[in-house]
């Protein structure tokens, strides 16, 4: 009976745990709400002084880049679960299971710069001068770029596995292949007449949808598992 009752848990724990992807967008959106809203995030082509200023609303700064950081935080324990069905569905060595979970790990450590770096200007605005806020402030978005690439890797190499194992439906493992080549489009041209801002059809455009491409892998992950435990039950 025990063993039973244990196996149940272990199995509703493995259903359950891919909902850690859901997480991602939702905080990803919180923290941005914060940012843009109550801390006043400015656009990098703006006179160095707004920097200041928006170091300068400590509680504001900070809150917003917790949650951000709290995303990917899930992010990575989400990826455990990706990489254990990745595995699971490629079968053999797994390379392109392990290449997936690679870049995810370093998608997860690029995208903890930018908010660290925004919580070091916000407890150190007092010494900073306008153009070394603005300096660390780009400092954080260059992290963006090598994201994006390592973004590419994810969701190529997830998208491989789809479409080989027929793990999940056809049509996202083509989506996941779409949206990784975009992730490797460079940032030529601009949007606002400055280098500073990307037209937007370049990668960091596609970083956006990075986490809602995880909410999506994460709801069909839950759904698979529940249709196995039900299955298991069955028999």
């Amino acid at each position: 009976m025990q063993g039973r009752q244990a196996k149940d848990s272990q199995t509703a724990g493995e259903r359950f745990a891919p909902l850690t992807g859901v997480a991602v967008p939702v905080l990803g959106l919180a923290g941005l709400i914060v940012l843009e809203g109550p801390a006043g995030r400015p656009e990098v082509d703006v006179r160095p002084e707004a920097f200041v200023t928006y170091f300068g609303k400590h509680d504001s700064v900070v809150l917003g880049s917790f949650l951000l950081m709290l995303s990917v935080a899930f992010f990575l324990w989400f990826l455990g679960s990706l990489r254990a069905f990745l595995s699971d569905a490629e079968q053999g060595p797994g390379r392109l299971s392990s290449v997936a979970y690679g870049g995810g790990i370093v998608t997860a450590a690029l995208m903890l710069t930018l908010p660290a770096v925004s919580v070091l200007g916000a407890m150190d605005v007092d010494h900073l001068s306008p153009d070394a806020a603005k300096t660390m402030f780009i400092l954080g978005d260059a992290s963006l770029y090598p994201a994006a690439m390592a973004a590419a890797v994810l969701t190529i190499a997830t998208g491989l596995v789809v479409l080989r194992a027929k793990a999940l439906p056809g049509w996202f493992g083509w989506l996941s292949l779409v949206l990784g080549l975009w992730l490797l489009v460079p940032p030529l041209g601009s949007s606002a007449g400055t280098p500073e801002n990307p037209a937007g059809w370049t990668a960091l455009a596609a970083l956006d949808a990075v986490p809602f491409w995880t909410a999506a892998v994460a709801i069909m992950l839950m759904r698979r598992a529940g249709s196995a435990a039900q299955t298991s039950r069955a028999v």
